[in-house]
């Protein structure tokens, strides 16, 4: 089947348009709010500490609170959680605004910034769990999971990919709504991404969870999930241990890009950063594409473990770069790894976790995602500002991701041990009839 053909068959599935368009219209704000909220409080409170504490509330807060709404989309239907979760996320997000524009102190800020964070819908975890149910065995599109979550993972690059860019548009009209309003650039521009962005949260997500795909993510019937839920299941913490590398590499790499522009571009850094970084997305985007529309055989388990392993030689090229132009054209090639490796690692899910708890076990990879990034750009920060300089922030990207390669690799961590009776015993004799 041509890659084509793959793609027309998963549009073709009953409830994908409204995955697949939905998902990217609930989720576009995601690629614009951390920075608008910092350039919003920045320009409110006349300092970067403060903008980067409110920001860092709202991503804190999801991260410790995201395995609470899977699970409450798992057991009540993710078609009536999402819906009061967006709603709730939107209020939060404009009030937070409410609040930064009338001046109120930082600590009531960060307060509000939790509490939306602790509201943020489980969009991303919900959608991987209705392909995951969509695609499964016994619907006879299993030939199109790889495409499916391939899809996902594409749509999701982009996502950070048009953010930025309505972030700019904003920008751009913020002179003339300025002059209406008698307030400042620097307030109209970020102001009117939120209020955008928190209004695609609550709408798409309630259009979203009208459809009939997640519709047919039916509430669990069966006894409660208690405790720790689905990181019970066999091999479930070790495949969150390889996210853990994964997503400390991406909170690091930005500010180690950010280290590199500022070496070598001088005064055009901030622009040059934020092309690199795009740059960086369209190269995962085109290879999510490319790699959904194949068949692999290949064991999943061995796909994370070369795709994470290319991704580690991609962080130490970067480090060989001499300028941002050939660091460019490296990110856009080293790139190209990435939304396959988050393919893999959702189908893996799919795989280990319970059925039950599907929504529950991908707002895990949320909370990793989140809070391992947080701590990355955290570390890099430090490092970049040391003697190796951006250099060094590569090299600490490289080694997380080798460290999550080697712990994919490991023989039993995330494929099952073959039996030493198997190993050791010779092959069946070919049988002449």
């Amino acid at each position: 089947m041509s890659g084509g053909a793959r793609y027309a068959q998963l549009w073709r599935v009953p409830g994908a348009p409204m995955l697949l368009v939905g998902g990217v219209v609930a989720r576009l704000g995601q690629g614009v709010t951390v920075l608008a909220w910092i350039l919003l409080v920045r320009e409110s409170t006349g300092s970067f500490a403060d903008a980067a504490l409110v920001a860092a509330s709202v991503s804190l807060a999801t991260a410790a609170t995201a395995p609470v709404g899977g699970r409450l989309a798992d057991r009540f239907g993710a078609n009536r959680i999402l819906p009061l979760y967006g709603a709730a996320y939107a209020t939060a997000q404009l009030v937070l605004l409410a609040a930064t524009l009338t001046g109120q102190p930082v600590p009531l800020l960060c307060a509000l910034a939790a509490l939306s964070g602790a509201v943020f819908p489980a969009t991303s975890p919900a959608l991987r769990a209705a392909w995951t149910v969509l695609t499964g065995d016994g619907t006879g599109r299993e030939n199109v999971r790889s495409t499916a979550m391939a899809a996902e993972s594409t749509l999701f690059e982009l996502v950070f990919v048009v953010g930025p860019l309505l972030l700019s548009a904003a920008m751009l009209i913020a002179g003339p709504l300025a002059e209406l309003t008698g307030s400042r650039p620097g307030i109209v521009g970020p102001t009117a991404a939120i209020v955008l962005a928190a209004l695609c949260a609550g709408g798409g997500t309630a259009v979203l969870a009208r459809g009939r795909a997640m519709r047919e993510l039916r509430p669990h019937t069966g006894a409660p999930t208690r405790g720790l839920g689905p990181l019970r299941a066999p091999r479930m913490p070790a495949l969150l241990f390889c996210a853990a590398g994964v997503a400390f590499s991406f909170g690091a790499s930005p500010v180690a890009v950010a280290a590199f522009a500022t070496e070598n571009d001088g005064d055009r850094a901030e622009a040059v950063t934020g092309v690199l970084i795009a740059v960086w997305s369209l190269g995962s985007a085109a290879a999510g594409l490319w790699y959904g529309a194949r068949s692999w055989q290949t064991p999943l388990t061995r796909q994370l473990t070369w795709l994470l392993a290319g991704l580690s030689a991609g962080y130490a090229a970067w480090a060989l770069s001499p300028n941002s132009v050939v660091l460019g054209a490296v990110l856009l090639l080293s790139g190209a790894v990435i939304a396959p490796a988050m393919t893999v690692q959702a189908g893996l899910m799919a795989r280990v976790a319970p059925a039950s708890m599907l929504t529950e076990a991908y707002t895990w990879l949320t909370t990793v995602n989140l809070s391992l990034a947080a701590l990355g750009a955290a570390v890099t920060g430090v490092v970049v500002d040391g003697p190796t300089g951006a250099v060094g922030g590569f090299l600490a990207c490289a080694a997380a991701a080798a460290a999550a390669a080697v712990l994919a690799a490991w023989p039993g961590v995330l494929a099952p041990r073959r039996p030493r009776a198997a190993v050791d015993q010779p092959p069946d004799p070919v049988r002449v009839p």
